[in-house]
């Protein structure tokens, strides 16, 4: 394997080549560096790759255009190490039959994660009895209260990666399962976590809690409106771990600002979000910096896993286990 990693040097990095995954990569193969701190430009990765058969991506590389592509000829594959690939592919990338993997399903499954977590923080009020407690010296009052998960009636809308991650975790919960997804889901997978499939209309307005996991594109842009969001029963709690405009943001905020109900937000339209923005502050939300997932520590495990992945696959010819498909690329976020 001959691998041309685009990655800038620095913090972000690190998080991911880790000493000793710095070392598999060159035991692995013929390694070449970006060494800059800067993100590498289309025409440095046009000069640099050369006869590389590998190409190691993350957020903001450079993608494989025509022209890219016309000084690689002997590149085989692309191996992405975020989640979505969208940015990084291309119609002649595809046309030559270069192969494409990436993070995703290490992505989902710690973005489920976050997303019961976030549930749990926000049913317990863990953020709020944590403040009053420790700025305030306030233990407990006659009017406090908890909600939980289990037994609850969830919804997850999209069943794609992070959705089918969603529902195995909340089966521990006990819960009654409502999911929307544009596409039918199998009878088998129904009666595994016991779900019903059902509309947008009848999901928003049955939910205890209501979790997205949509990908972003032009379809699914405030696909979540005012009149859905009217929907939601009083004091239900809405959580988004996909993308901000996924929602209509100045709908909901007009509904979170009247305490319509409560929702967990780790996504928003404008990231990062001004301190003057009114969703701040208030009690009935729970804002997270857009950290989902993946957690740190699963930095460097996908990276030694697809590092590991690529020289079987180049030099040993073995399948590919995180394989991105073309058709399904249409079905991803678009960042």
């Amino acid at each position: 394997m001959k691998a041309l990693v685009s990655i800038p040097k620095g913090t972000v990095f690190d998080t991911f080549f880790t000493p000793e995954n710095i070392r598999l990569a060159e035991e692995l193969g013929e390694l070449l560096w970006h060494n800059g701190t800067e993100q590498m430009t289309e025409s440095e990765l046009a000069q640099r790759i050369g006869d590389c058969d590998t190409y190691v991506t993350l957020w903001k590389s450079p993608a494989l255009t025509a022209s890219v592509l016309d000084c690689a000829p002997n590149l085989k594959l692309l191996v992405h190490l975020g989640s979505t690939v969208v940015p990084f592919v291309s119609d002649e990338m595809w046309k030559r039959g270069i192969r494409v993997i990436s993070g995703f399903d290490y992505f989902a499954e710690s973005t489920a994660e976050g997303a019961i977590a976030y549930i749990l923080a926000a049913q317990r009020r863990i953020p709020y009895y944590n403040q009053r407690l420790c700025k305030e010296g306030v233990w407990k009052s006659p009017d406090d209260y908890t909600d939980g998960l289990i037994r609850k009636t969830v919804g997850i809308v999209g069943y794609g990666g992070v959705g089918r991650y969603v529902a195995k975790m909340l089966s521990a919960f006990r819960i009654k399962l409502k999911v929307y997804d544009i596409r039918e889901i199998s009878a088998a997978e129904k009666a595994q976590y016991g779900i019903e499939q059902c509309s947008l209309e009848a999901l928003f307005s049955s939910s205890d809690i209501i979790s997205l996991h949509l990908p972003y594109n032009p379809s699914t842009h405030h696909l979540i409106d005012d009149r859905l969001l009217s929907m939601i029963k009083k004091n239900a709690l809405l959580v988004n771990t996909a993308r901000g405009s996924i929602i209509d943001q100045a709908a909901m905020t007009k509904h979170l600002v009247n305490g319509d109900f409560r929702a967990a937000l780790d996504v928003l339209e404008e990231e990062p979000i001004s301190p003057a923005d009114p969703l701040v502050g208030l009690e009935n939300v729970l804002l997270t910096p857009h950290q989902a997932g993946p957690t740190f520590n699963l930095r460097p495990i996908i990276t030694e896993e697809l590092l590991r992945e690529a020289a079987d696959f180049i030099d040993r010819d073995l399948p590919l286990k995180n394989e991105i498909q073309k058709e399904y690329v249409a079905q991803m976020s678009r960042h």
